[in-house]
């Protein structure tokens, strides 16, 4: 070998070098759809409507096919009225307030001994009797619209929607055909789109997440797009050598498709992110309450104990701040698990007890808190009103 082809040779590999280096080394890659899903429906039925077609460009949650459902539409609709009636509710209402109206006269007279205690005790028996037909009625209401609830989710399960958006890329059945677990349609995602590339051994720990890169699609398509590296395959592939990495790049404007070969050069920069938000403190964290009786009964925001901005000067002692004693109204025992205790709270809620929460934390999880308190006399009113409901509770200091 002569002396300037030996020159030439070594000139070659120290420019190869330098652009491997350099991170614009040029890989082969093959441009797919971020995702593919063949939609289904989770019940057996017949079609009735397939409203897409292979080609069309879809959007998320956007109905694609529909599933006889006359059956179905007829209990919706019954469970739509009966929610609907209140008269129960109203009349309850009204023979209590009745009751209640009665039951103030009669006391007086009771008071002055103008009637027997046989009388008196004769109407407070009605009146509570009245309120307890009430708390029914409503919980009769509660349940018819549960019912409701679970019609239209009857309904719903017949109208299929895409979980994605993208395009329609294949159409499998047609209306008046059984579904019987097949798939409707299949969908392909193109915005974002993917890049996969083959990369050897030797660029193992040279390529990174979040690293950009530029990808050249063949022609016709051609120019140059920007891509960000998502994820490198810690698992080589010992036989070839290789290993794979996966790139994603936007397609906002659908001028790039999928099934495309490409050529992939890395930079030698990285995608900037963007700052991440402050996260403050909110009470829920501090109390481990969801939603915090703090912030539900009370206006006072707690707050941290933290040091003073200016140091304490030598010998002083730090500041202290003491916490007031506040007084929570909770139910005698935990109800675990918190399904439980949330359908709990929902039955307070018909005996017209509004300000329940189920609390999700901490020593008294699986209670439900009833009100939050800064005054203990205020906290054992409230507690006596819970228990002329027949709602038994117990007072927490925090």
């Amino acid at each position: 070998m002569q002396v300037w082809q030996i020159v030439i040779w070594g000139l070659s590999f120290l420019i190869s070098t330098t652009t491997i280096a350099e991170g614009l080394e040029t890989f082969d890659g093959v441009i797919e759809p971020s995702m593919s899903v063949e939609l289904s429906s989770r019940i057996d039925g017949i079609l009735e409507a397939v409203s897409v077609d292979v080609g069309d460009r879809i959007e998320k949650h956007q109905v694609v096919a529909k599933l006889e459902s006359e059956v179905e539409q007829a209990a919706l609709e019954y469970a739509r009225a009966k929610s609907a009636i209140n008269s129960d509710v109203r009349l309850q209402e009204t023979s209590l307030a009745y009751g209640q109206r009665q039951l103030s006269r009669i006391k007086e007279l009771h008071e002055k001994n103008l009637t027997s205690f046989q009388d008196f005790d004769k109407v407070d028996t009605e009146t509570r009797l009245t309120r307890y037909r009430l708390a029914q009625a409503k919980e009769s209401k509660f349940l018819a619209g549960l019912d409701l609830k679970q019609a239209e989710a009857l309904y719903n399960r017949h109208t299929i929607r895409s979980p994605i958006g993208g395009i329609v890329v294949e159409r499998y059945l047609n209306p008046g055909e059984s579904v019987e677990e097949r798939p409707i349609i299949k969908i392909a995602k193109i915005n974002p789109l993917r890049v996969e590339v083959v990369a050897p051994i030797g660029m193992l720990g040279k390529v990174k997440t979040g690293q950009l890169a530029q990808v050249t699609p063949e022609l016709p398509v051609g120019g140059n797009h920007q891509a960000v590296v998502k994820i490198v395959d810690p698992i080589l592939d010992a036989a070839s050598g290789t290993f794979r990495i996966r790139l994603e790049i936007p397609n906002d404007s659908f001028k790039l498709t999928s099934g495309l070969r490409c050529q992939v050069k890395f930079l030698d920069k990285m995608v900037e992110r963007e700052p991440e938000p402050k996260v403050e403190i909110q009470p829920e964290a501090l109390a481990g309450i969801i939603p915090s009786p703090i912030a539900a009964h009370s206006s006072e925001t707690v707050v941290a104990d933290s040091e003073p901005s200016d140091s304490p000067t030598k010998g002083s002692e730090p500041r202290v701040t003491r916490k007031k004693e506040r007084f929570l109204v909770v139910t005698q025992s935990s109800l675990l698990p918190l399904k439980k205790a949330i359908r709990k709270a929902q039955t307070f809620k018909q005996k017209g007890v509004e300000d329940t929460w189920v609390i999700a934390k901490g020593a008294l999880k699986g209670h439900i808190s009833m009100g939050y308190f800064r005054n203990r006399r205020v906290a054992d009113i409230h507690q006596k009103k819970l228990t002329g409901l027949g709602i038994e509770t117990k007072i927490v200091v925090q």
